[in-house]
């Protein structure tokens, strides 16, 4: 039987990226590989480490050596390994004694300003030193083999769970999840001034006081009633109630690298969604088809969006049930599985799976 490290926040680290490892080991373990949780401090896992140390080459190696992995599989986001340094303890760490995957919760598909171009300098060092790249969608995969000429990139969706809702909609709104200033609220705020017959539901923590007080100053300014807030973290329970009130989910983002965790809450509840051409966020919508795109930072688009969904929310729901066949946790599990398999005997698993 085959070991697998997997690297990751667990819960109960309020992340979603802990939330995404949740499930795909949930769904791992009842497969015939053992995995082996290293979580960073404060996760509920077999070993804890700090992520932003420099010993995290030598602290992942000894727990190789005494649990004898077979493979480590390490799921990134730059800030999870530290704001300072690069991500040097990182990039350290993939040369190891067993092969690496990464899984990139981000791509960086802007090299404009200090900050995109730094996120970009690492991101080809990961793929430059891993054995094998998971990304979550076609899009990534084929962007990352052109701007890097990389033969290690596979591509597997996110994953969802496959409840069960079936209700007529009734013009309900929900944004969902962490606030911060490249989420863009404030648009989505802004639109509900166009829907006058829908209520929209604001519910997540604020990541800084600066968006905090930009969001609110917002609400005030508008003063709108078809809005509602419930500001802080929310817990899995009180979040599968609010999906189940819910018709519809905006991602009204303004900077989004990556696949939302959002996006696929909501699929896995039956929701279409409209999303902003920012990033990542369109490539499945536009693939499956279960919502629309709408400009970026266009209240007017936003609520043009809404609209149309609700004008065509059969439709949408078509796009949904083909995605949640392609996405759900049973086959990304065991597209993972295939991985592991084709790294352990080193063939080309990019171009297999």
């Amino acid at each position: 039987m085959k070991k697998i490290g997997l690297v990751s926040p667990f819960p109960p680290k309020k992340d979603g990226i802990a939330i995404y490892s949740d499930n795909l080991y949930q769904s791992l373990k009842k497969n015939e590989y053992e995995i082996v949780t290293i979580g960073n401090r404060g996760s509920n896992a077999d070993y804890n480490v700090d992520f932003k140390s420099f010993n995290l080459q030598k602290d992942i190696y000894n727990i190789i050596k005494k649990e004898k992995i077979d493979i480590i599989h390490i799921q990134y986001v730059a800030a999870l390994f530290g704001r300072r340094f690069m991500n040097i303890n990182l990039i350290s760490a993939l040369n190891l004694s067993v092969p690496v995957i990464v899984t990139l919760h981000e791509v960086q598909y802007c090299t404009k300003g200090f900050k995109n171009k730094i996120l970009s300098y690492i991101e080809k060092k990961i793929i430059n030193k891993a054995d094998s790249i998971v990304v979550h969608t076609g899009q990534q995969k084929k962007f990352l083999e052109k701007k890097y000429k990389a033969e290690n990139i596979t591509h597997i969706y996110h994953g969802l769970s496959l409840y069960r809702i079936q209700k007529s909609p009734n013009n309900k709104i929900i944004f969902f999840g962490m606030i911060s200033k490249g989420k863009g609220v404030e648009y989505l705020i802004k639109a509900m001034q166009y829907l006058p017959e829908y209520h929209l539901l604001i519910a997540g923590r604020f990541v800084d006081k600066k968006t905090k007080k930009s969001v609110i100053k917002e609400l005030k300014a508008l003063n709108l009633k078809n809005i509602s807030m419930h500001f802080g973290w929310v817990g899995e329970e009180q979040k599968k109630t609010y999906y189940k009130n819910s018709d519809l989910v905006v991602l009204p983002y303004v900077w989004a690298p990556y696949q939302s965790g959002v996006m696929h809450d909501a699929l896995s509840w039956n929701l279409p969604l409209v999303v902003t051409e920012e990033g990542g966020l369109p490539e499945l919508v536009r693939e499956f088809r279960f919502g629309e795109i709408v400009k970026t930072r266009s209240p007017a688009e936003i609520a043009k969006g809404v609209k149309s969904v609700f004008n065509n929310y059969a439709k949408y729901k078509e796009g949904i049930i083909r995605y949640r066949k392609a996405a759900n946790w049973k086959t990304v599990a065991y597209k993972h599985l295939t991985l592991y398999e084709l790294v352990t005997r080193d063939l080309k698993y990019s171009k297999n799976i």
